[in-house]
């Protein structure tokens, strides 16, 4: 039960690290690109008018929140086989590393030696 305990507090530990690197992430990413529209503004503005770039700006982050949008409503599974396909059994042995094949050779010979001994007592 201690070893339940233990394992359950350093995944809590480990998730609330990772969770505190992400949103330091977020606030530095945010910072940067409070920073740099500055400076594309500034860039812009010396050219052209600030009319110009605010339009120009604008229309970067439309682009840049549609195109997020778009990613965001892509579901990120694969759909629902027909009702007429096998179904798969996980991937083909072409498709796995070479010791992972290994080890599942060695794993249904092990198998096999069982079945074998118990058939034989």
């Amino acid at each position: 039960m201690p070893d339940l305990v233990t394992a359950t507090k350093h995944r809590v530990r480990a998730a609330a690290r990772a969770t505190v690197f992400s949103v330091m992430g977020v606030i530095f990413g945010l910072a940067g690109l409070g920073f740099l529209t500055v400076a594309l503004w500034i860039v812009v503005a010396a050219y052209e008018s600030a009319l110009v770039a605010y339009t120009t700006i604008g229309a970067l982050y439309v682009v840049l929140g549609f195109g997020l949008m778009a990613l965001g409503a892509q579901s990120g599974r694969e759909p629902d086989p027909k009702p007429g396909d096998p179904p798969e059994h996980g991937r083909s042995g072409e498709d796995k590393d070479p010791i992972v094949r290994m080890a599942e050779g060695f794993a249904v010979g092990m198998q096999a030696g069982r079945a074998m001994r118990e058939r034989g007592d």
